[in-house]
Order: structure tokens, then sequence, then C-alpha cells
């Protein structure tokens, strides 16, 4: 059992020496470790101290660098690992407190009092606020934002005047500023009277009242002074006071009272604004930049004394910047200056600064400007669709952006709990997920090249019981309320296949005939036999087997004619196959037969000890004269004994071994019977930080063994063959145990060159369109040309869909298949399967050799032809190796003329209208060759010929086929007048393809010709 108390925790750092990582053990006097991305830490009793209790104290400086950490103990020769502790650097030092507005501030009594209580500290330090001042007892109504504290205070009163206190308190520290609060009564007006007072009254002699009064509400003290004692009587005052007053107010952006959004999704259009109060209007706004060092959480970020600000305007600025617009408003009778600075594209996790200044003062509002590839920080994507197919492999992937979100947890939903006691449904709190839900185990992974967690949740062999609604849950790190999503997962139940469809059968009286339904579907299906629409089962001498998908009939008869059909059936629908089975011959047998067939089995058996004989006695190959492991071997992996001509190949990790957590799978580019090549993304493939498709081979789920160790024998081959541009090369492998084993190979994006060809049909222009071709080919080879100085044409991937396809390209592209086979022949290795659909184009017009028998099914591929027990690519393979089962470099010469036929067909299937058996290949074996293709040239098809001789040695080899191709494609690139040979009409192509030749190269034009239809006379070799 698992002897570590799993719980998901993240690690807080601070500045103190030491920290506890708390891996605790429900063993005691366990030997723990402590593992980090890049080195493990021993407890050694003095620096490193284990308790099991408490767990691992370790120094912090060791740590802090690290993005996960993780312990591990062996019980039993056997290893275990706890969860993953997310390190989380907290800062721990305040810097500066400013509470805003900075002087006294002066209200009327019901206005509402809000001050800002700002603190400039470490990144994600933990700061308290506290609040004094009077009344509080009264008042205490508190928000708080991002390391700020905003007391607010609405309709003041006289008692609410005083001296207001704010202190700032991590625990270690502790701030404080202080500002006054002046509460004027609303029976008087705030003025400050500083002129004189005009009076005329009295005999007309004008007196002069002095007032200088600064008292609220205003005290008016009149005295006059007269040379003669004025009588009692009412005397009429005028007072007037005209009062200009020069106000200035210091900036204020309004945006920093309120919270904004930190996280933006990458590659996105982005606006940030700041809108600024005061009086007079800003003289300048001005936007700057500077690194995020919050990505390196251990960094301090000084925002007042930071001195790399530079201004958004200049050229390198990381995020390309689109506009800064600045205009000035009036709103209710308040003039406000905006300025708005436009993000063309968001690419990199910066901060940015807005600066508003005026004459007499400034303000600055800092934006952290998180950058994350995913929308709102958060969501779910599920792996291969969010309706699995049943029996299917189902992963769910929680990624949350690390900045703002924590502590990510799955849950399923119970359905029974999401009613209350009336049957109405519940609505869904993310606070209380856990009550309705079954929590479930996830995997947690870290992206190396972004701040990305992903809680990784896998279903293996899904069933419809599992069909349903799937919570994740995270935690805001700020605000720690908690998030979830949902997404439901249906379930879709498999309607049966038919691995085959049923084929024809011509039997003769007394044959023995089978008949096979082979069915795929994870339902068991009820499989039921019609003969003519009947039931079958009533008649003698049909049996059933292997759950029905097998009818065998050991004796035919006559009235065993007929068609039979195969119905397989689930509960998610039926699929049906027919074929009709013909008798020849009479039921009456004599005596002389049943001698024959006796006489027959006896001479078979003494040939079959004969060729046991002959095999036994025959030379083993050279461990070097292997397929080039393209994967074919695993489609039958007894057919070739890899394993053992293998063994002493090495493996060098340290170069070739791919961290697996830094290659991300897409969709599947094939599958066969027992492994699929699949399209992923892999980061810093080539030693770059840049990400690079690629093509990934791997085997499927429930692989054996032995297939297993043939893709480990491909990838030791792969590495012995070593690079070349004409070869799909191997980039790299992930061979560990904590995941499947996978060949990482080059990504061709125009995928095979049959389905290529036949695409560009219709614009195959056989003269060049290009004007300037020779200037993009750089020196072209000559009879004695230099091969490293050879250059393809560098044509744009536009260029290679709308440029029309023309005869120079099908030259070019046989002559680098030739390149590429010439270098493999010179690694002794022997391909055994070349054709046009294991050729790949790539960029730059660049032909690659492949195999890709893992991504082809070959018991559905209609290229392979069943043969015995095993099915082969018959219309590319030599006689020798059709017959003799013999493979060398000689006969891939053969299957070179077959792909240049595919070629110069652009992309039609050899030996149209001919039907392959074995008729077939006793023809080809006495001669019988393919007529010229349509675009083929009398050159080209004379290259064809000779490659189809019938005898090896007399074919040509591919360093001749590299030189007589090389020739030719000079030929036609330095050509003035005319562009290619025109075509022979005599060589046209009829419907059946064929044509009679000898088995050595062609002497005459006018050699003898066969239409297959017609009976073909076997010409001898003259």
């Amino acid at each position: 059992d698992q002897p570590f108390i799993n719980r998901p925790e993240t690690l807080l750092i601070n500045k103190k020496e030491n920290t506890r990582v708390p891996c605790l053990v429900s063993i005691p006097d366990l030997n723990v470790t402590l593992f980090l991305p890049s080195s493990v830490i021993y407890p050694d009793g003095r620096r490193v101290l284990w308790d099991n209790k408490k767990g691992m104290l370790v120094p912090t400086h060791l740590i802090r660098d690290s993005l996960f950490i993780q312990c591990e103990t062996i019980i039993d020769k056997k290893p275990f690992k706890s969860n993953f502790f997310i390190v989380h650097v907290t800062g721990n030092e305040l810097y500066d407190i400013q509470l805003f507005p900075k002087k006294a501030m002066e209200l009327l009594v019901g206005e509402k009092l809000v001050l800002n209580c700002t603190v400039w500290a470490e990144f994600n330090s933990g700061v308290n606020f506290q609040w004094d001042y009077p009344g509080k007892q009264r008042r205490s109504q508190q928000t708080h934002t991002e390391l700020s504290s905003i007391l607010i205070i609405q309709n003041v009163s006289q008692q609410d005047l005083g001296k207001y206190v704010c202190t700032a308190s991590n625990g270690e520290q502790t701030f404080q500023e202080s500002t006054d609060v002046i509460v004027h009564g609303t029976d008087g007006f705030p003025v400050v009277l500083t002129a004189g007072v005009g009076l005329w009254g009295g005999r007309q002699k004008q007196e002069r009242i002095l007032n200088s009064h600064t008292a609220l509400p205003v005290l008016c003290h009149l005295e006059v002074r007269a040379s003669q004692q004025l009588r009692e009587s009412w005397i009429p005052i005028l007072i007037t006071n005209t009062v200009i007053l020069p106000i200035s107010v210091p900036p204020h952006i309004h945006e920093k009272e309120a919270s904004s959004p930190s996280i933006y999704s990458r590659r996105s259009h982005q606006a940030l604004t700041c809108t600024v109060y005061g009086i007079p209007a800003p003289e300048k706004i001005q936007w700057q930049w500077s690194k995020q060092r919050a990505t390196r959480r251990h960094q301090r970020d000084r925002m007042p004394e930071c001195k790399d600000w530079k201004d958004v305007s200049q050229q390198d600025a990381v995020n390309p910047i689109e506009s800064i617009d600045t205009w000035t408003e009036s709103v209710e009778g308040r003039n406000k200056t905006v300025s708005k600075l436009v993000i063309q594209e968001a690419n990199v996790s910066v901060m940015y600064k807005c600066v508003a200044s005026n004459k007499v003062g400034r303000d600055e509002r800092l934006i952290y400007f998180y950058v994350t590839t995913i929308p709102d920080g958060f969501e779910i994507e599920s792996q291969p669709s969010e309706e699995p197919i049943e029996g299917q492999d189902l992963r769910l992937s929680c990624n949350a952006d690390n900045y703002t979100y924590e502590n990510l947890q799955w849950y399923r939903l119970n359905l029974s709990k999401l009613h209350n006691e009336e049957g109405n449904p519940l609505v869904l709190d993310c606070k209380n997920v856990h009550r309705y839900a079954t929590k479930m185990l996830g995997e947690l992974h870290f992206e190396p090249d972004s701040n990305d967690a992903a809680l990784l949740l896998t279903i293996p062999n899904i069933s419809l019981g599992e069909e349903g609604d799937y919570v994740c849950e995270v935690q805001n790190r700020k605000t720690r309320e908690k998030h979830c999503h949902k997404k439901y997962i249906s379930v879709q139940g498999e309607v049966p296949r038919l691995k085959q469809n049923l084929t024809d059968i011509w039997a003769n009286v007394s044959d023995s005939i089978e008949m096979r339904c082979k069915v795929d579907g994870t339902h068991i299906p009820d499989i039921s036999w019609y003969k003519d629409e009947k039931l079958p089962l009533c008649l003698s001498g049909i049996d059933l087997a292997d759950s029905n998908q097998r009818l065998s009939i050991q004796r035919v008869r006559e009235e065993d004619a007929g068609l039979y059909l195969c119905s397989v059936c689930n509960a998610k629908g039926c699929v049906n196959s027919s074929a009709s089975v013909s008798v020849e011959g009479s039921d009456d047998r004599t005596n002389v037969e049943i001698v024959i067939l006796i006489g027959t089995g006896v001479i078979a058996v003494f040939f079959w000890i004969l060729l046991i004989l002959i095999f036994c006695n025959i030379k083993r190959p050279a461990h070097a004269d292997i397929k080039t492991g393209y994967l074919s071997i695993i489609m039958d992996p007894g057919e070739v004994p890899l394993e053992e001509q293998c063994e002493y190949l090495p493996y060098d990790s340290s170069k070739w071994e791919f961290p697996r957590e830094r290659l991300r799978l897409g969709k599947v580019l094939g599958h066969g019977a027992f492994g699929k090549v699949v399209e992923a993304s892999a980061f810093g493939i080539n030693k770059s930080n840049s990400c690079e498709t690629v093509a990934v081979k791997m085997l499927k789920e429930g692989a054996t063994a032995s297939e297993h160790k043939a893709l480990m024998s491909e990838l030791k081959i792969l590495i012995h063959i070593g690079n070349h541009l004409n070869v799909v090369n191997l980039l790299g492998a992930c061979t560990k145990p904590n995941g499947p084993l996978m060949v990482i190979v080059e990504f061709c994006k125009y995928g095979n060159l049959s389905n290529y060809l036949r695409t560009k049909r219709e614009g195959f222009s056989p003269y060049r369109v290009r004007t300037v071709v020779e200037a993009a080919w750089g020196r072209v080879i000559s009879t004695s040309w230099e091969r490293e100085q050879f250059f393809f044409p560098l044509w744009t991937v536009d260029d290679l869909w709308q440029t029309p396809l023309t005869m120079e390209d099908l030259i070019c592209y046989s002559f680098q298949v030739a390149r590429g086979m010439e270098f493999l022949a010179s690694r002794k290795c022997i391909h055994r399967d070349l054709a046009a659909r294991n050729i790949l184009l790539s960029e730059n017009n660049v032909v690659k050799i492949c195999d890709f028998g893992l991504a082809r099914d070959i018991y559905k591929d209609p290229d392979y032809v069943r043969k015995g027990s095993a099915r082969l690519p018959l219309k590319w393979m030599a006689p020798e190796s059709i017959f003799d089962k013999v493979y060398t470099t000689q006969s891939d010469v053969w299957s070179f003329g077959v792909l240049l036929w595919e070629i110069f067909s652009l992309g039609a299937s050899p030996y149209p209208g001919v039907q392959i058996n074995e008729e077939f290949c006793q023809r080809l074996k006495d001669g019988t060759r393919m007529r010229a293709p349509e675009y083929a040239t009398a050159e080209i098809y004379r290259i064809m010929l000779n490659c189809w001789h019938g005898d090896p040695k007399e074919r040509p080899t591919f360093s001749d086929l590299v030189e007589i191709l090389g020739d030719l494609l000079q030929e036609n690139v330095q050509q003035e007048g005319k562009d290619y040979i025109p075509l022979n009409d005599s060589q046209s192509s009829e419907d059946d393809g064929f044509s009679q030749v000898p088995s050595s190269a062609p002497q005459n034009s006018d050699e003898e010709e066969c239409d297959m239809r017609l009976h073909c006379h076997s010409l001898a070799a003259r």
C-alpha cells in the first residue's frame, strides 16, 4: 500500500533559512529522499533532517528555484512516490506605504469619505491592514483590494472628524500612515473672506468695515467709526463678495480604485486604459513596460525603485503595440483625461505602468500583464472527444493558470445527491461540490515553457456506466474562492464492424471450403448465417465455430452452391456481408481420383520434408541486411528475428531520450493492427526553445512484449542507419518506463506522394511554367557531379499547392528517391516495401522515404494481397521475392521501377484492370510487364524496363539510377528550344496496362505485346 499520506498541497517558501516539506508517512523508520526536477536531496542528519511525523527539513536555497518537488521511498525493492508539492515563493518584505489623499480632507456632513491605503511589498506578500479612526466602534465597513485597503464611511458626521491612522503588518514588519479629516456642518459654507466690505448709509458718509474671517460658518462683526453719534435706526447693509479661487488638484488614476483582470489569452488583442482626474489636466500620460519578474518567484520587484522601465514605443517591446490614444472629455461637470494602450498581440507576460503628471503632482498605476494559453485561466479538455466510443481510453485534462489558481481536484457528480427530498434538481455550488460528487485521483503536470498546470484524469477502457458529469475544482490564490467547470461525457456504444468482407469461392466437388466473418465491437455480437435467405444450420455437413464467426464445409456437394450471408448484430445495430459459392464437377468420384489424391498427398509430404531440409541449410542473413525497421516489423513480429539481431545495437539515452512532458500529442495520422502514428508538438526537440511539429510512432493499448521489443529494435536500427535528406529521420525517443514507448521522427506536412500526385492531376503541365527555375537550383548534377553541392528548389508552401505539377517535378521526385535508396543500400539495409504510399512529401519539394507500416492496417489495405498466411504488396514485389522469398537491394530496384510507373501515371494503381492472383504471379515471372504510363518519356520507360529485368544481376544499382536520373534531370533543366521529349504515341496505355517483354532488357522497339484479357503467350528470353 502507499506509505505516503497524499494531500495536494502548495509549499509556501519565505526568507526563512530552512523549510519543512510535509512528506508524512504511515510507516515509521523509512528512508525518504526528496526529488527535484534536476537533482535529488538525501537526509544527512546535519543540514537535511527527516522526521516521519513532521516531514523533511531542507535548507530553503536548495528548493526555492524548483517548480515542484516530490518525496520517494522504497519498500521491499518497490518505489513509492508522494504527490507533487507546488513550490510557491512568498514575499516577506514591505517597502513603502501611502495613504491617499495625502493632504487633510474637508467634507460636509452626509458626504462619503473614501481613503485608499496602498502598500508596496515583495511579490506574493501577505499583508494585514488595520484601521484606527474616530467612531471605529460605530462603523466596521471595510473593503480590500490587492495590497490596498480602502476605508469608506457613508454619511460622515462631525463626530467623524479627527486623525485617521492606517497600520499595515505582515507579522514581522509594521508600517503606519495618518491623515486629518475635517467635517463641516451644513449651516455654514467653507469660505475665507480677505477683502473689505463697503457701507453706504447715514448722512452719505462712507465708512470702511474691515472684515477678515476664517471661521465656519462666517461670523460677521460690524464696527462703525463716525465723527457723529448715529441715532438708533435701521441701517440697510449690502454685502457683496466676488472671489476667484484658483484650484490645483494632483492627478489621480481612477482604475487604481477597482480591480482589473490580470490574465490575458496568448495571441489575443488587448487594450489597457488609464483614466486620470486632475486640475489642470495632466500634461502627459506616459506608458512604460518592464520584464515580468513575477515569473521567477524568488525575485523582487521594488516598483518605486525600478530603473529598467522602458517606453512602450521603443522597438524592443516584446508585445507589439498597435496604437496609443489620449483624449479629454467632460462627465457630469468633471474633466477627465483618458489614455488607451492597444496591444496588437499578447505574447509575453510583462508589467505595464502608466504615469500621469501635472504641475502639482503625479500618479502611476502598475498593471501585471500575465499571458496564458488557457482561456480565462481555467478550462477542461477531453481526448479523444466528449463522446468517446465504448472501450476507448478517455483522458480529461483540467488546465489552469498557476499564477491564479491552485489546489486542482477532479470530481464525478453523483446524480442521486443532486436532487432534494422532493425530487427537484439542485443548483451546483462550486463551494460545496464535494457534497454532491465523488473525488477522483488525477496526475498533476506542469508545462515547462509556461506557467500552466494540468491535472490529468485517465479513464481506461471507458464503459457506458462511466457516462456522466465530471467536475474540476480550483481555488483562487488571492481571494481563496473556489471555482469549478463541468463537462458531460457521453459514451457511445459501438456498432459491430467487419474486419474483412466475404469473398466469392469456386470449389470442386469434395473440396473443403471455409468462410470467416471476423468482427470488431465492444458488445458481444450475435452472428447468424443464411444460405439463399434461409438458415443453413439445418443442412448437414456445415459446421459453425468461433462463436459462429467461422463457417466450414468439409466435403462440398453440388447442393452446397448458393449465396451465403453473414449477419452480425448487437444492441447498436447490424452489419452484413455476403459471398457466392460455386461448385464444379460431379459427386461421382472414381477410385482413380482417390488414388490420385492419396498419391498427391504423399508427394506433397515428400516435398515438404525436402523444403525443410533445404531451409535448414540455407545461410541466415547477415545482421546488417535486415529491414530498415520502418514499422512493418510491428505488423508481423515473427517475420524477421530482430530480437536476436538488434541485441548488440546500442541506445544512447543521453543523446536520444526526449522528456515526455515536453511532448504534446495531437491527432492520429494513421493506425494499423498493432500501432499508430500521431501528430505531436515537441518543445525544444532541436535544442532550441521553439515548438516543432513531429510524428510519433507508438503501440496501441494492449500491445504484446514481442511488439514492444520490435519497436525498440526499430529505434536502434534508425539510430544505426543515421540521417539523410531523403529519408524520414529519427529525432528522439521516449523509452523510460513511466509511459508508453514512443519513437519521434520528422513530420512531412503534405502526406504521401501517391495521394499528392492524384490531387495534382487536373493541374499537371508537362512543360515548365516557372521562368527562372535554373536560378533556384544552384549547381545541377552532371555526369561526374558532386552530390554535396546539389540543391533542391526552394519553393514556398503556397507555390507547392498552387503551382501546377510539371515533368521536371516528376523527374526530381524520382531522383530524390533514388538518392535515398542509394543511402540505405550503402548502409546494407533493404526496404522491401518501396511504393509511392511510403514516400512522404515535405517542405521545399523534398521527398523522404519511409514505411509507416504501423500506421496502415494491411488487413484492410487493398494493396496488400493474401498469399498463404501473409498479406504482401504483390504489385510491387520482384519475382524472386514472390516465389523464393528472397529480398535484396536488387529486389528493391524492381520496386523502384513500379514506383516510377506510379509517379509518371500521377498516382495510378499499378497493373490497372488486372486481377492479382496466382496466374498474375506466373505471368510476371514469364516476362509480362506493364506498358509505359501516360506521362513517361521513352528514356523513363527504358529505366523502368531495366529495373524489371528478370535477372536481378542485370538490373541497375541505385548508384546507377542516381547518375542516370541526375543526367536526365540536368538535360531537362538546360533545354531551351523545347522543354521535354514528346511522348511516344506507341507507348500509350491500354485498358489492361500490360505489355509482354522478355526477361532481359529490351533490344527492339517492336516488342510483342499481350492483352491481359486474351490468352497471353509467354516469350522466352532472346
